[in-house]
């Protein structure tokens, strides 16, 4: 995808600001109070307004987001649309980060200072993305101001986040550069005394990140651009009461972009990436486990009319493992071709996707979506659509020795939703109605003789409701989102793990007396903690505060204060979320 479309941003705040740019709905630029995907944008320049540190806080106020978390710096569970972690797509800069062994991404190394802006696309895209974009997709896109800045945050648990970011140049020929820290002593994360890992120990975790950006325009048909970061993380956390258990992480990718214009109607992108995910356990059941994603891609978009774009894509993905325990596979291979069209002509409008993945390991799947929209008034929108995606096996799935089945297919969605979109001035509203059939999901299953590994026999319907909207008012700015939801396996009539029916967050921020203030409040229903519904994690409800003052030009200082009620809640049984948190915060920029 084109750099330059990339780097759109426009604060999520001010719907009455200039019209902001999503690629990710499509892989084309697009009007975010247009497009026919269900999508949200976070802007880095916000959060970092509103004090927040772990980025999880932010997406778990946007509609349709769960998490669940194990202790402070652990990898999460996302649960976007009720879909299973693992049926998440990250991408960070258009590049792929997760792990190949385990499916999950480390989204706890991405460090606040690090954004620029987040995309969320609620709904199936593997027909953009190909494999694992069964509940959506979440792209995070890094900085490439040119300013120069510094940041500096300390709270509860001596934790502290420090970063400083330097730009030269501008927006066609320049360079950007973040070094940041985050770390903390954290708290103990398992509270429960009768489980086997409990270790009354403080559980923290210090993560460095340092990132690159480079833009260099020889010509106005030619763009050519470099992304690159890298994290390394040591985290601690309980694996039993003899042992200081930690893992030690690296995150690392990059890649470079080559954006050109043929001609007036034709552009196109050339990508050539890699990243690499790697943990090494320290503890009584050590081990170390890396991944390697290798992306090449080439993207072309004409524009056949004013009424008429197409796309069309050719990606090859190389996955590589290496690990403690050794695989009779350690390396899978996919080709992929994608061909899409967007049509608008007066009140209607419609766009399909249609991709082929052909796999060395799992064979050829093919997925489809499409979008109807018609705008029944100029500030009504209706919108159908519908899509198929699959998620591939993990290697660990298949080649893991002992519990592994190497004939795992790979698992397969069928989603179909509507929507009702508002907007006028600085005021919007959708409701959108959704229910994604999966099928062919993956279960660890026992026979009589104990013979265990994982099998092709559960089904899943994800279905809900999300209704989500925002205004201004006077110099307030209220945004807020509802989701009703039923995510269950249908193969044994139960709630998914740690997935709540009801789930919800209103935002409110504004300016009192030259003061930026800021009220969240997030809230979920019960939900089970295991697949058979027998243990239960009550509902709560989490009030944040957070304001800020410039005290001189460039010089700001703020104040957050996350569960401010000290509410003592579960994400998972038996694990503690610390309570009450409270950070100060001071930010240079010129």
């Amino acid at each position: 995808m084109p750099a330059g479309i990339a780097a759109a941003q426009a604060p999520q705040q001010s719907q009455s600001k200039l019209d902001r740019v999503v690629v990710t709905a499509t892989r084309m630029p697009e009007d975010i109070n247009t497009t026919m995907r269900d999508i949200s944008v976070l802007d880095g320049t916000s959060l970092r307004a509103a004090g927040i540190v772990d980025i999880a806080d932010a997406l778990r106020l946007l509609p349709g987001v769960e998490f669940a978390t194990t202790g402070p710096g652990a990898t999460p569970s996302i649960f976007l649309r009720g879909a299973n972690s693992n049926q998440t797509l990250l991408l960070i800069d258009g590049q792929r980060v997760s792990s190949s062994f385990s499916g999950l991404s480390a989204l706890q190394h991405i460090n606040v200072d690090q954004i620029e802006r987040i995309e969320v696309l609620r709904g199936p895209a593997a027909s953009l993305y190909g494999a694992d974009a069964v509940g959506g997709v979440i792209q995070i896109f890094t900085r490439r101001d040119r300013g120069m800045g510094i940041r500096a945050a300390a709270g509860e648990w001596r934790s502290q986040q420090l970063s400083a970011n330097a730009g030269l140049g501008d927006a066609a020929n320049g360079v950007t550069v973040t070094a940041a820290q985050n770390a903390s002593r954290g708290y103990n994360a398992i509270v429960n005394k009768a489980d086997y890992s409990y270790n009354p120990d403080r559980d923290g975790y210090r993560f460095n990140t340092v990132q690159l950006n480079g833009n260099w325009s020889p010509s106005s048909t030619l763009k050519f651009a470099l992304h690159a970061f890298e994290t390394r993380g040591n985290v601690q956390y309980d694996g039993d009461a003899m042992h200081d258990d930690r893992i030690r992480s690296l995150v690392n990718s990059v890649a470079a972009t080559a954006d050109f214009s043929l001609t007036s109607n034709w552009t196109g992108s050339l990508r050539i990436g890699s990243s690499t995910d790697k943990s090494s356990f320290e503890s009584a059941f050590p081990g170390d486990y890396r991944t390697r994603n290798d992306l090449l891609g080439w993207q072309n978009n004409f524009r056949v009319s004013s009424a008429l774009n197409l796309l069309g894509a050719f990606e090859w993905r190389r996955e590589t493992v290496q690990g403690s325990d050794a695989l009779p596979v350690t390396a899978r291979r996919t080709s992929s071709v994608l061909l899409g069209g967007d049509w608008a002509a007066d009140d209607l409008r419609a766009n399909a996707t249609l991709r082929l993945d052909d796999s060395s390991q799992y064979g050829t799947r093919t997925t489809a979506s499409g979008s109807v929209g018609y705008r029944l008034a100029p500030q009504w929108r209706a919108v159908l659509s519908a899509g198929t995606s699959f998620k591939a096996p993990t290697f660990n799935d298949l080649y893991y020795p002992g519990y592994a089945n190497p004939t795992l297919r790979p698992e397969r969605g069928q989603n179909i939703e509507f929507g009702f979109r508002w907007s006028v001035a600085e005021s919007n509203a959708s409701l959108t109605v959704y229910q994604n059939n999966v099928r062919d999901l993956i279960q660890f299953e026992c026979d009589a003789n104990f013979n265990c590994a994982p099998q092709n026999v559960a089904k899943a319907q994800l279905r809900g409701v999300t209704l989500a909207g925002g205004t201004q008012l006077g110099g307030v700015r209220v945004d807020g989102s509802f989701d009703l939801a039923d995510p269950r396996n249908t193969t044994t009539d139960t709630q998914l793990a740690r997935r709540a029916r009801e789930h919800g967050a209103v935002k409110l921020s504004g300016d009192l007396f030259g003061v930026t203030t800021g009220i969240e409040l997030l809230a979920s229903g019960r939900r089970f903690d295991n697949a058979s519904n027998s243990r239960a994690l009550p509902g709560y409800a989490v009030l944040n505060l957070h304001a800020s003052k410039q005290l001189w030009p460039g010089v700001r200082l703020g104040m957050r204060l996350e569960n401010a009620t000290d509410r003592d809640y579960q994400l998972a049984y038996g694990y503690a979320t610390g309570g009450r948190r409270a950070w100060l915060t001071v930010a240079i920029d010129r």
